[in-house]
């Protein structure tokens, strides 16, 4: 059980410090101006897209945050356990859906980008 507990936290904290720097990095950044990512597409609002930006930008940042929150309680649940089967079992799905909540944000991230760069160009 000390094993499983320790692969688990040891593997969610490395994932989290390896993915962290790579979250910052790859936010949707704010174009020089819209006219250059749009392609000079007329009637576009260049405070659209920089709002639709930002927004995009602090959706995917607080879900990342409320993934690392969750990976804690799930961690917090499953020390406090004590051996009972059914709370090690709910610990261990939330652990699970927590990752796995991690992920979409980290793909969300690379959605975003490649839209940005591919898409709207």
């Amino acid at each position: 059980m000390k094993n499983t507990l320790a692969k688990i936290s040891t593997g969610a904290l490395a994932a989290y410090v390896a993915f962290s720097g790579f979250v910052g990095q790859t936010f949707a950044q704010q174009p020089k101006s819209a006219s250059d990512w749009l392609g000079g597409i007329d009637g576009v609002d260049s405070e659209l897209d920089s709002w639709i930006i930002t927004m995009l930008n602090w959706a995917i940042g607080l879900a990342a945050l409320a993934a690392v929150a969750m990976l804690i309680a799930a961690g917090y649940m499953y020390i406090t356990a004590n051996g009972d089967e059914g709370k090690v079992e709910k610990a261990t799905k939330s652990l699970t859906f927590a990752i796995v909540g991690l992920v979409v944000c980290f793909i969300a991230v690379m959605i975003v980008q490649f839209v940005l760069a591919n898409i709207l160009k």
